[in-house]
Protein backbone atom coordinates (compact mmCIF):
# COMPACT_ATOMS: atom_id res chain seq x y z
CA UNK A 1 0.00 0.00 0.00
CA UNK A 2 1.44 3.36 -1.04
CA UNK A 3 1.46 6.68 0.81
CA UNK A 4 0.87 4.95 4.15
CA UNK A 5 1.42 8.14 6.09
CA UNK A 6 -1.98 9.34 4.91
CA UNK A 7 -4.06 6.19 5.30
CA UNK A 8 -7.68 6.93 6.22
CA UNK A 9 -10.12 4.65 8.03
CA UNK A 10 -13.82 4.89 7.21
CA UNK A 11 -16.33 3.10 9.45
CA UNK A 12 -19.87 2.64 8.16
CA UNK A 13 -22.64 2.68 10.76
CA UNK A 14 -25.61 1.34 8.74
CA UNK A 15 -28.45 2.13 11.15
CA UNK A 16 -31.10 4.80 10.61
CA UNK A 17 -34.23 5.69 12.53
CA UNK A 18 -35.84 6.68 9.24
CA UNK A 19 -34.29 6.61 5.80
CA UNK A 20 -34.23 9.91 3.88
CA UNK A 21 -36.13 9.46 0.65
CA UNK A 22 -33.18 10.53 -1.52
CA UNK A 23 -30.55 8.30 0.11
CA UNK A 24 -29.05 5.33 -1.75
CA UNK A 25 -26.40 4.44 0.86
CA UNK A 26 -26.78 1.07 2.56
CA UNK A 27 -28.77 1.31 5.77
CA UNK A 28 -31.24 -0.63 7.91
CA UNK A 29 -33.63 0.32 10.71
CA UNK A 30 -32.05 1.04 14.08
CA UNK A 31 -34.34 -1.57 15.66
CA UNK A 32 -31.88 -4.11 14.20
CA UNK A 33 -28.93 -2.58 16.03
CA UNK A 34 -27.14 -4.98 18.34
CA UNK A 35 -24.40 -2.53 19.22
CA UNK A 36 -22.25 -5.00 21.16
CA UNK A 37 -22.13 -7.61 18.38
CA UNK A 38 -21.71 -4.93 15.74
CA UNK A 39 -18.76 -3.46 17.64
CA UNK A 40 -17.22 -6.93 17.97
CA UNK A 41 -17.52 -7.45 14.21
CA UNK A 42 -15.94 -4.08 13.43
CA UNK A 43 -13.01 -4.82 15.73
CA UNK A 44 -12.50 -8.25 14.18
CA UNK A 45 -12.50 -6.79 10.67
CA UNK A 46 -10.11 -4.02 11.66
CA UNK A 47 -7.60 -6.42 13.20
CA UNK A 48 -7.84 -8.70 10.16
CA UNK A 49 -6.47 -5.81 8.07
CA UNK A 50 -3.21 -6.00 10.05
CA UNK A 51 -2.58 -2.26 9.96
CA UNK A 52 0.11 -0.58 12.00
CA UNK A 53 -0.89 2.47 14.01
CA UNK A 54 1.79 4.51 12.25
CA UNK A 55 -0.02 4.19 8.93
CA UNK A 56 -3.32 5.71 10.04
CA UNK A 57 -3.88 9.44 9.65
CA UNK A 58 -7.65 10.06 9.72
CA UNK A 59 -10.77 8.37 11.04
CA UNK A 60 -14.22 9.09 9.63
CA UNK A 61 -17.40 7.51 11.03
CA UNK A 62 -20.27 7.81 8.56
CA UNK A 63 -23.52 6.13 7.71
CA UNK A 64 -26.36 5.59 8.01
CA UNK A 65 -26.67 7.63 11.17
CA UNK A 66 -23.60 7.35 13.43
CA UNK A 67 -25.12 9.73 15.97
CA UNK A 68 -27.58 6.94 16.89
CA UNK A 69 -24.68 4.82 18.15
CA UNK A 70 -23.97 4.76 21.89
CA UNK A 71 -21.09 7.04 22.79
CA UNK A 72 -19.43 3.98 24.32
CA UNK A 73 -19.19 2.42 20.83
CA UNK A 74 -17.60 5.56 19.38
CA UNK A 75 -15.07 5.53 22.22
CA UNK A 76 -14.43 1.83 21.65
CA UNK A 77 -13.78 2.37 17.94
CA UNK A 78 -11.38 5.21 18.67
CA UNK A 79 -9.40 3.04 21.08
CA UNK A 80 -9.43 0.22 18.51
CA UNK A 81 -7.51 2.39 16.03
CA UNK A 82 -4.59 2.60 18.44
CA UNK A 83 -3.19 5.90 17.16
CA UNK A 84 -2.16 8.28 19.92
CA UNK A 85 -3.04 11.38 17.93
CA UNK A 86 -5.06 11.26 14.72
CA UNK A 87 -4.73 14.19 12.34
CA UNK A 88 -8.54 14.27 12.08
CA UNK A 89 -11.45 12.33 13.62
CA UNK A 90 -14.86 13.10 12.12
CA UNK A 91 -18.30 11.76 12.99
CA UNK A 92 -21.48 12.43 11.01
CA UNK A 93 -24.50 13.46 13.09
CA UNK A 94 -28.17 14.25 12.59
CA UNK A 95 -29.46 17.41 14.34
CA UNK A 96 -32.20 15.58 16.23
CA UNK A 97 -29.67 13.24 17.87
CA UNK A 98 -27.48 16.03 19.27
CA UNK A 99 -27.63 16.53 23.04
CA UNK A 100 -25.26 18.07 25.56
CA UNK A 101 -24.52 14.60 26.94
CA UNK A 102 -23.68 13.14 23.53
CA UNK A 103 -21.57 16.14 22.52
CA UNK A 104 -19.49 15.82 25.71
CA UNK A 105 -19.20 12.08 25.10
CA UNK A 106 -17.94 12.57 21.55
CA UNK A 107 -15.29 14.98 22.81
CA UNK A 108 -14.13 12.47 25.43
CA UNK A 109 -14.05 9.78 22.72
CA UNK A 110 -11.54 11.90 20.79
CA UNK A 111 -13.79 13.30 18.05
CA UNK A 112 -12.42 16.65 16.88
CA UNK A 113 -14.61 17.31 13.84
CA UNK A 114 -18.39 17.11 13.40
CA UNK A 115 -20.24 16.82 10.09
CA UNK A 116 -23.95 17.60 10.53
CA UNK A 117 -26.61 17.14 7.87
CA UNK A 118 -28.73 20.29 7.98
CA UNK A 119 -29.73 20.23 4.26
CA UNK A 120 -32.19 23.14 4.53
CA UNK A 121 -33.41 25.74 7.01
CA UNK A 122 -36.93 25.68 5.55
CA UNK A 123 -39.25 23.25 7.33
CA UNK A 124 -41.38 22.47 4.27
CA UNK A 125 -38.29 21.48 2.28
CA UNK A 126 -37.04 19.28 5.10
CA UNK A 127 -40.38 17.48 5.22
CA UNK A 128 -40.33 17.01 1.44
CA UNK A 129 -37.13 14.91 1.65
CA UNK A 130 -38.02 13.00 4.79
CA UNK A 131 -35.65 14.61 7.28
CA UNK A 132 -36.40 14.06 10.97
CA UNK A 133 -35.46 17.54 12.17
CA UNK A 134 -36.79 21.05 11.54
CA UNK A 135 -34.87 24.31 11.17
CA UNK A 136 -35.18 25.19 14.84
CA UNK A 137 -33.69 21.86 15.87
CA UNK A 138 -30.79 22.33 13.42
CA UNK A 139 -29.97 25.68 14.99
CA UNK A 140 -30.31 24.29 18.50
CA UNK A 141 -28.04 21.35 17.67
CA UNK A 142 -25.44 23.68 16.19
CA UNK A 143 -25.39 25.82 19.34
CA UNK A 144 -24.79 22.71 21.46
CA UNK A 145 -22.00 21.50 19.18
CA UNK A 146 -20.38 24.93 19.07
CA UNK A 147 -19.83 24.81 22.83
CA UNK A 148 -17.72 21.69 22.44
CA UNK A 149 -16.17 21.70 18.95
CA UNK A 150 -14.03 24.16 17.04
CA UNK A 151 -14.34 22.32 13.72
CA UNK A 152 -17.88 21.83 12.41
CA UNK A 153 -19.06 21.06 8.88
CA UNK A 154 -22.66 21.57 7.77
CA UNK A 155 -24.30 19.90 4.77
CA UNK A 156 -26.81 21.81 2.63
CA UNK A 157 -28.74 20.72 -0.47
CA UNK A 158 -30.17 22.55 -3.45
CA UNK A 159 -32.61 21.51 -6.14
CA UNK A 160 -35.09 20.25 -3.53
CA UNK A 161 -38.78 19.79 -4.41
CA UNK A 162 -40.52 23.14 -4.07
CA UNK A 163 -37.28 25.00 -3.34
CA UNK A 164 -37.01 28.55 -4.70
CA UNK A 165 -34.15 31.01 -5.05
CA UNK A 166 -35.63 32.92 -2.11
CA UNK A 167 -35.89 29.88 0.16
CA UNK A 168 -32.39 28.70 -0.74
CA UNK A 169 -31.00 32.17 -0.05
CA UNK A 170 -32.65 31.94 3.37
CA UNK A 171 -30.84 28.68 4.02
CA UNK A 172 -27.48 30.03 2.81
CA UNK A 173 -27.85 33.15 4.94
CA UNK A 174 -28.71 31.07 7.98
CA UNK A 175 -25.74 28.76 7.46
CA UNK A 176 -23.33 31.68 7.00
CA UNK A 177 -24.71 33.29 10.15
CA UNK A 178 -23.85 30.11 12.09
CA UNK A 179 -20.29 30.40 10.74
CA UNK A 180 -19.25 26.74 10.54
CA UNK A 181 -15.65 26.05 9.57
CA UNK A 182 -16.74 23.92 6.62
CA UNK A 183 -19.76 23.63 4.32
CA UNK A 184 -20.63 20.82 1.90
CA UNK A 185 -23.30 21.60 -0.70
CA UNK A 186 -24.94 18.99 -2.90
CA UNK A 187 -27.48 19.05 -5.69
CA UNK A 188 -30.37 16.67 -5.04
CA UNK A 189 -29.86 13.53 -7.11
CA UNK A 190 -32.65 11.20 -8.19
CA UNK A 191 -30.87 7.89 -7.70
CA UNK A 192 -32.29 4.58 -8.87
CA UNK A 193 -34.31 2.55 -6.37
CA UNK A 194 -34.86 5.44 -3.96
CA UNK A 195 -38.23 6.53 -2.63
CA UNK A 196 -37.60 10.00 -4.06
CA UNK A 197 -37.29 8.68 -7.61
CA UNK A 198 -40.37 6.50 -7.23
CA UNK A 199 -42.39 9.49 -6.01
CA UNK A 200 -41.21 11.56 -8.97
CA UNK A 201 -42.03 8.80 -11.43
CA UNK A 202 -45.63 8.51 -10.19
CA UNK A 203 -46.09 12.29 -10.18
CA UNK A 204 -46.09 12.85 -6.41
CA UNK A 205 -42.95 15.01 -6.56
CA UNK A 206 -41.94 17.44 -9.27
CA UNK A 207 -38.24 17.62 -10.09
CA UNK A 208 -36.83 21.12 -10.07
CA UNK A 209 -35.67 22.29 -13.53
CA UNK A 210 -31.92 21.90 -14.02
CA UNK A 211 -31.51 25.59 -14.81
CA UNK A 212 -32.93 26.46 -11.38
CA UNK A 213 -30.39 24.20 -9.67
CA UNK A 214 -27.58 25.79 -11.68
CA UNK A 215 -28.66 29.28 -10.61
CA UNK A 216 -28.82 28.14 -6.99
CA UNK A 217 -25.27 26.82 -7.31
CA UNK A 218 -24.12 30.15 -8.75
CA UNK A 219 -25.72 32.03 -5.89
CA UNK A 220 -24.21 29.65 -3.35
CA UNK A 221 -20.71 30.16 -4.75
CA UNK A 222 -21.11 33.93 -4.74
CA UNK A 223 -22.50 34.14 -1.21
CA UNK A 224 -19.92 31.81 0.31
CA UNK A 225 -17.04 33.53 -1.46
CA UNK A 226 -18.25 36.90 -0.14
CA UNK A 227 -18.47 35.39 3.34
CA UNK A 228 -14.83 34.28 3.25
CA UNK A 229 -15.17 30.63 2.32
CA UNK A 230 -12.90 29.06 -0.31
CA UNK A 231 -14.28 26.42 -2.65
CA UNK A 232 -11.50 23.86 -2.54
CA UNK A 233 -13.52 21.11 -4.24
CA UNK A 234 -16.62 21.39 -6.41
CA UNK A 235 -19.02 20.65 -3.54
CA UNK A 236 -16.91 21.69 -0.54
CA UNK A 237 -16.07 25.05 1.03
CA UNK A 238 -14.01 25.95 4.05
CA UNK A 239 -12.56 28.77 6.07
CA UNK A 240 -8.77 29.07 5.89
CA UNK A 241 -7.05 25.90 7.10
CA UNK A 242 -10.30 23.99 7.67
CA UNK A 243 -10.51 21.69 4.68
CA UNK A 244 -11.60 18.12 5.34
CA UNK A 245 -8.32 16.23 5.51
CA UNK A 246 -9.98 12.79 5.21
CA UNK A 247 -11.99 13.65 2.11
CA UNK A 248 -9.14 15.63 0.55
CA UNK A 249 -7.05 12.47 0.68
CA UNK A 250 -9.73 10.64 -1.34
CA UNK A 251 -9.40 13.21 -4.11
CA UNK A 252 -5.60 12.93 -4.01
CA UNK A 253 -5.80 9.18 -4.58
CA UNK A 254 -4.51 8.21 -1.13
CA UNK A 255 -5.42 4.77 0.28
CA UNK A 256 -8.27 4.16 2.69
CA UNK A 257 -9.76 1.18 4.50
CA UNK A 258 -13.52 0.84 4.87
CA UNK A 259 -14.99 -1.14 7.75
CA UNK A 260 -18.60 -2.26 8.13
CA UNK A 261 -21.29 -3.64 5.80
CA UNK A 262 -21.20 -1.95 2.39
CA UNK A 263 -17.91 -0.12 3.11
CA UNK A 264 -15.31 0.32 0.35
CA UNK A 265 -11.50 0.34 0.44
CA UNK A 266 -8.71 1.41 -1.93
CA UNK A 267 -5.04 0.42 -1.74
CA UNK A 268 -3.77 3.65 -3.31
CA UNK A 269 -2.54 1.79 -6.38
CA UNK A 270 -5.12 -0.12 -8.41
CA UNK A 271 -7.19 -2.40 -6.18
CA UNK A 272 -10.62 -1.48 -4.85
CA UNK A 273 -12.44 -3.80 -2.48
CA UNK A 274 -15.83 -3.70 -0.84
CA UNK A 275 -17.84 -5.48 1.83
CA UNK A 276 -21.24 -6.97 0.96
CA UNK A 277 -24.06 -4.59 1.90
CA UNK A 278 -25.56 -7.17 4.25
CA UNK A 279 -25.70 -6.53 7.99
CA UNK A 280 -26.90 -10.05 8.87
CA UNK A 281 -23.99 -11.63 7.00
CA UNK A 282 -21.53 -9.16 8.50
CA UNK A 283 -22.64 -10.00 12.04
CA UNK A 284 -22.85 -13.75 11.35
CA UNK A 285 -19.29 -13.81 10.00
CA UNK A 286 -18.01 -11.63 12.81
CA UNK A 287 -16.86 -8.93 10.40
CA UNK A 288 -14.65 -11.32 8.43
CA UNK A 289 -16.71 -11.31 5.25
CA UNK A 290 -15.35 -12.12 1.81
CA UNK A 291 -14.68 -8.83 0.08
CA UNK A 292 -15.48 -8.10 -3.53
CA UNK A 293 -12.49 -6.86 -5.52
CA UNK A 294 -11.94 -4.73 -8.58
CA UNK A 295 -8.56 -4.33 -10.26
CA UNK A 296 -8.46 -1.00 -12.08
CA UNK A 297 -7.03 -0.91 -15.60
CA UNK A 298 -4.64 1.83 -16.74
CA UNK A 299 -7.55 3.46 -18.55
CA UNK A 300 -9.71 3.43 -15.42
CA UNK A 301 -6.84 4.86 -13.36
CA UNK A 302 -6.41 7.69 -15.87
CA UNK A 303 -10.12 8.44 -15.85
CA UNK A 304 -10.24 8.43 -12.09
CA UNK A 305 -7.25 10.74 -11.78
CA UNK A 306 -8.81 13.22 -14.21
CA UNK A 307 -12.16 13.10 -12.45
CA UNK A 308 -10.92 13.46 -8.87
CA UNK A 309 -8.16 16.02 -9.48
CA UNK A 310 -10.27 18.32 -11.65
CA UNK A 311 -12.84 18.51 -8.86
CA UNK A 312 -10.25 20.27 -6.67
CA UNK A 313 -9.05 23.86 -6.77
CA UNK A 314 -5.47 22.64 -7.38
CA UNK A 315 -6.63 20.81 -10.50
CA UNK A 316 -4.83 18.09 -12.46
CA UNK A 317 -1.05 18.34 -12.38
CA UNK A 318 0.19 17.42 -15.85
CA UNK A 319 3.69 16.45 -14.67
CA UNK A 320 2.19 13.95 -12.25
CA UNK A 321 -0.15 12.68 -14.97
CA UNK A 322 2.78 12.17 -17.36
CA UNK A 323 4.88 10.48 -14.66
CA UNK A 324 2.12 7.94 -14.08
CA UNK A 325 0.87 7.36 -17.61
CA UNK A 326 3.52 8.60 -20.03
CA UNK A 327 4.07 11.47 -22.43
CA UNK A 328 1.79 10.04 -25.12
CA UNK A 329 -1.22 10.01 -22.78
CA UNK A 330 -0.43 13.53 -21.58
CA UNK A 331 -0.46 14.83 -25.16
CA UNK A 332 -3.77 13.06 -25.86
CA UNK A 333 -5.26 14.67 -22.74
CA UNK A 334 -3.98 18.12 -23.70
CA UNK A 335 -5.50 17.76 -27.16
CA UNK A 336 -8.90 16.88 -25.70
CA UNK A 337 -8.68 19.75 -23.23
CA UNK A 338 -7.72 22.35 -25.86
CA UNK A 339 -11.26 23.46 -26.74
CA UNK A 340 -12.12 24.02 -23.10
CA UNK A 341 -8.92 26.01 -22.59
CA UNK A 342 -9.85 28.12 -25.60
CA UNK A 343 -13.36 28.72 -24.25
CA UNK A 344 -11.98 29.69 -20.84
CA UNK A 345 -13.65 26.81 -19.00
CA UNK A 346 -10.23 25.30 -18.24
CA UNK A 347 -7.17 27.29 -17.31
CA UNK A 348 -3.51 26.30 -17.01
CA UNK A 349 -1.71 27.40 -13.88
CA UNK A 350 1.58 26.07 -12.52
CA UNK A 351 1.48 23.20 -15.00
CA UNK A 352 -1.99 22.15 -13.82
CA UNK A 353 -5.36 22.05 -15.58
CA UNK A 354 -7.92 23.81 -13.39
CA UNK A 355 -11.64 24.40 -13.84
CA UNK A 356 -12.47 28.09 -14.13
CA UNK A 357 -15.59 29.56 -12.54
CA UNK A 358 -17.53 28.89 -15.74
CA UNK A 359 -15.94 25.46 -16.06
CA UNK A 360 -17.20 24.40 -12.64
CA UNK A 361 -20.74 24.90 -13.92
CA UNK A 362 -20.17 22.35 -16.72
CA UNK A 363 -17.65 20.16 -14.90
CA UNK A 364 -19.42 16.89 -15.72
CA UNK A 365 -19.33 17.71 -19.44
CA UNK A 366 -15.65 18.66 -19.34
CA UNK A 367 -14.56 15.63 -17.32
CA UNK A 368 -16.49 13.25 -19.58
CA UNK A 369 -15.01 14.87 -22.71
CA UNK A 370 -11.35 14.64 -21.71
CA UNK A 371 -11.26 11.14 -20.21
Amino acid sequence: MSQKEELGIYIHIPFCRRKCIYCDFYSVGDRLADWERFGNALEAEFHSEKLSAGEISTLYIGGGTPSLAPVSLISRLRKMIGVERLKEFTIEVNPDDVTEEKARGWVLAGVDRISMGVQSLCDEELRSIGRRHDAAKAREAYEILRKHFSNISLDVMFGLPGQTMESFEKTISGIIEMRPEHISAYSLMYEERTALTRLRDIGKIEELPEEDSVEMFRMLNHCLREAGYERYEISNYSLLGRRSRHNSNYWKGFPYVGLGPGAHSYDGERIRSFNPADLSLYIKEGGKVEKGKEILSDEELREEMVMTRLRTCEGLNMKEFQYRFGEKERKILEKKAARFIKSGDLIISKNSLILSESGVMISDEIIAAIF
